[in-house]
């Protein structure tokens, strides 16, 4: 009852899934802040805590309905000596009606589930078992009151939280900004301002429901960009020439509680399928090097302004789809061309300028060929170590170059 890897979604996302799926188990939703257990019972919801909250089925019990607290201690006492189930105890010995402990389960969940809604960028895990409850005694997720802000986004605390995890992580930032709907919710500036470009950066992430992006200057460094779990809004970073960016990518994943990608050990289905446009330069055996490269290469093709892609591909889908990926992307490299790193275009006439993008079960990297108007791709699994993602990319772009 798990999404794939690449998958990010908020913890509320991943309770209205579960609901949907009707799943049974429980959901444990962590952060820093925050833990929250969720309980599901055929996709009903049948029990929940949060550790912001005291016991709010006690508490409705006792203060808004008048039950005696000695009485409920009692049942208390009993359940655990016997392990019999609380509100079903607290019914047969007569302490409370079954409305009573349906108005205080449903206060409990509640308030259980407004605290997964709070912590967008929280982790969750879900593990499948069966529970031990009684039906009447569950709900719909219609049934509940919950209350969700479509506006509600990060916090400019939790930003600023975001903002400090990756100064403290990278030293080599030069400067650090949380974007959401077009707001900066934080900032940190070390030596240079953000380029205004991130605002359109900000959009092709969202448009695009890319994970990850990083723009690469091997010149003038690099511009990172993460995704916050479940919102309209990304965490964005500049680092200097001969940073890490793999470590750089991981902070800042990190920092937003990004659940990590990773990808099957098992070898990629399908052989290897060429594809040639009419009027391509070059032959796709270009890239064969690239095949006995790396086990994680899913595609590499070049791309013009037009026609279709050149190249090869394995596993499913067609490379046509993975070009349609190269076209969406390529408006970055565009971006990144004129003042992207804040120095003017003549400096960056010589510095190929490449991307790195996780979109979905791939990661995308890309260049053009300098003075022709011609791309170069290649599609690796996510867990393609960044090293070798660069390295294959700057190779297979002089060798297409050069034809």
């Amino acid at each position: 009852m798990s999404l794939p890897d690449h998958v990010i979604e908020s913890p509320w996302q991943t309770i209205q899934r579960l609901v949907a799926a009707a799943a049974t188990g429980e959901l444990i939703v962590a952060s820093d802040a925050i833990e929250v257990h969720v309980y599901l019972l055929d996709g009903r919801l049948a029990w929940g805590t949060s550790s912001t909250a005291g016991n709010g089925f006690l508490r409705r019990l006792i203060e808004h309905h008048g039950i005696p607290n000695d009485a409920v201690r009692e049942v208390v006492d009993e359940c655990r000596r016997t392990r019999a189930r609380f509100g079903e105890t607290l019914i047969s010995w007569g302490v409370a009606t079954a409305d009573q402990v349906r108005d205080a389960l449903r206060s409990q969940i509640t308030e259980a589930l407004h605290a997964t809604i709070a912590h967008p960028g929280a982790r969750s895990l879900f593990l499948p078992r069966r529970l031990d409850y009684a039906v009447e005694l569950t709900f719909g997720i219609d049934e509940l009151a919950i209350e969700v802000d479509p506006a509600a986004g990060s916090s400019p605390e939790a930003a600023q939280k975001m903002v400090t995890t990756v100064l403290d992580g990278v030293p080599d930032a030069l400067w650090i900004e949380v974007v959401e709907r077009g707001d900066v919710l934080a900032r940190a500036v070390r030596s240079m301002a953000p380029s205004r470009e991130v605002q359109q950066l900000q959009v092709l992430l969202h448009d695009c429901q890319i994970d990850a992006l990083t723009l690469r200057s091997p010149a003038h460094g690099a511009i990172l960009g993460q995704r916050l779990p479940g919102q309209d809004g990304a965490l964005w970073c500049m680092v200097d020439a001969g940073a890490k960016l793999g470590i750089t990518s991981a902070v800042l994943a990190s920092a937003v509680g990004a659940t990590p990608t990773t990808t099957p050990a098992e070898e990629l289905d399908g052989s290897w399928q060429e594809h040639v446009d009419p009027d391509a330069p070059m032959p796709p055996s270009v890239f064969g090097g690239a095949i006995h490269t790396t086990d994680d290469l899913i595609a590499g093709f070049a791309l013009g302004a037009r026609g279709g892609p050149t190249g090869v591909w394995r596993g499913g889908g067609t490379l046509d789809a993975h070009a349609a990926w190269a076209r969406r992307l390529s408006p970055a490299l565009e971006l990144a061309t004129h003042d992207m790193f804040k120095r003017p275009v003549g400096s960056l006439l010589y510095d190929v300028v490449a991307l790195r993008a996780v979109a979905g079960a791939a990661t995308y990297y890309g260049t053009r060929v300098p003075n022709r108007p011609l791309g170069v791709w290649l599609v690796l699994r996510p867990c393609t170590t960044q090293g070798l993602g660069w390295a294959l990319l700057q190779t297979l772009a002089r060798q297409v170059g050069e034809l």
